[in-house]
């Protein structure tokens, strides 16, 4: 019973960890950046689903069960090892483990968002940011002359 509790613990911190690379990483050589944008060229819902933390874990949960359930035979997703081996409930297995891996691996995205955002590093972070690009972009619009003139000035 606990060996299963440690499977399932594990098939969650693969999944996580394999759809936050997935959505947020280019990857070695911008192999899953080139994957994004090729789904994006096919269809934008299509390229949703490689850019999006619910629609991504949602796939990848239902494609490992049904891994799962034909090619292995050691169950390692979580309906698979609730439902065992019966046959006639492999498609609600698939559909179950895609439900429960979205629902996880959105639930730690968003523990995780939210930690990010209240720590000081990334006010940090977003302050040089919005003060460097937005900042500066709102500078150059509003005074486009004193600047051109100022490195005239500078040249000369």
């Amino acid at each position: 019973m606990m060996f299963n509790f440690i499977i399932i613990f594990c098939y969650i911190l693969v999944a996580y960890g394999a759809c936050n690379v997935i959505v947020f990483s280019d990857g070695p050589f911008y192999i899953f950046s080139r994957l994004r944008n090729w789904a994006n060229n096919i269809n934008t819902h299509f390229g949703k689903m490689f850019s999006c933390m619910m629609c991504l874990p949602a796939n990848f949960g239902w494609i490992c069960s049904l891994f799962n359930w034909f090619f292995i035979s050691i169950p390692f997703t979580p309906f698979n090892i609730i439902f065992g081996n019966n046959p006639k409930l492999w498609f609600l297995s698939c559909l179950c483990d895609g439900a429960f891996t979205t629902a996880v691996v959105y639930l730690l995205y968003v523990i995780n968002d939210y930690i990010e955002k209240k720590t000081e590093y990334y006010e940090s972070n977003t302050y040089r940011y919005e003060e460097n690009v937005v900042g500066f972009d709102k500078l150059y619009e509003n005074n486009k002359d004193l600047l051109v003139e100022d490195i005239t000035l500078k040249n000369e």
